[in-house]
């Protein structure tokens, strides 16, 4: 097996892709592989590595071209590992669910589950999950609480990978594909505290010195679609989330962005924001 930045192919709403399909960012694993050959994959590594307690999501489209593994994971190393992993060759059409593989890797166990949910991985974009606090990781897909693991829980900083990848293993990725399989990501979105100096996430917080201060983060109300500014489901402390009005009047023009989003309906500009001078022109980070 072999990563390959190659396999990392950004694919824009105007399909400029060598490979066409799906907007957004594919990990391609090559097929067929001749013998002898490593199989060609893909992973995306955060250069940060003091990721911790937090909110971490991604939006992905998986392939349903069978032998391959797909995975958006937290890691600091083999016994502290947060993952959440899909297998093309469980996505079976004729199912009305599909699993999905929830796995923390700890010094002597490996505590798992792997539930059921009611959609195909490969039928569009989905939000997968995980809500890491002290002794917790709770999972999720869009926006649903799915199950919770609370043993092995690591405690330390670490890093986010996703990659798409197959070893031919026929105990787990089954494999390798015989023809190119594609991972489409629309979006990550991390909400996390910091092991380092110099964090800005207190300007996102409102009140941020209060007593037990919590910033607070949208949550995905159902699938995804990357061709429009996403519907969120708005959260405050203490009550149940409802449903958020969709932003339907810009605001002037060029005004500068006050939440890290841009372009789309709201018509922001990133260009001299604290939080960074680029952003997509679709409305996302």
């Amino acid at each position: 097996m072999k990563y390959e930045t190659e396999n990392v192919i950004p694919n824009p709403l105007n399909g400029s892709s060598p490979n066409g399909g799906d907007p957004g960012l594919q990990l391609v694993v090559h097929g067929p592989t001749p013998q002898g050959s490593p199989v060609r994959t893909a992973e995306l590594i955060t250069k940060r590595t003091d990721m911790y307690y937090g909110s971490y999501r991604a939006a992905i489209k998986y392939t349903r071209e069978p032998g391959t593994c797909g995975s958006m994971f937290w890691w600091k190393n083999a016994t502290k590992e947060i993952d959440i992993e899909l297998l093309s060759y469980e996505d079976i059409a004729s199912s009305t669910t599909s699993p999905i593989h929830f796995v923390l890797h700890a010094k002597d166990s490996n505590p798992n589950k792997t539930p059921q949910v009611p959609f195909h991985p490969s039928d569009g974009y989905h939000e997968y999950r995980f809500d890491w606090s002290p002794g917790k990781v709770s999972f999720y897909t869009d926006g649903k609480h799915v199950t919770d693991i609370t043993q092995g829980v690591p405690d330390v900083p670490g890093r986010i990978l996703l990659n798409h990848w197959s070893h031919g293993d026929p105990g787990w990725t089954r494999g390798p594909p015989v023809r190119d399989a594609t991972m489409t990501v629309a979006y990550v979105k991390a909400y996390f505290n910091v092991s380092s100096e110099g964090s800005v996430s207190k300007s996102r917080c409102v009140d941020p010195s209060a007593k037990d201060a919590i910033c607070q983060v949208p949550d995905q109300s159902g699938p995804v679609s990357p061709d429009r500014d996403t519907v969120f489901l708005t959260t405050s402390t203490g009550s149940t989330p409802q449903p958020s009005s969709p932003v339907t009047t810009p605001p002037k023009a060029n005004q500068v962005s006050p939440d890290a989003t841009c372009g789309g309906d709201k018509g922001y500009t990133c260009l001299g924001s604290e939080k960074g001078d680029c952003c997509s022109s679709h409305g996302w980070w």
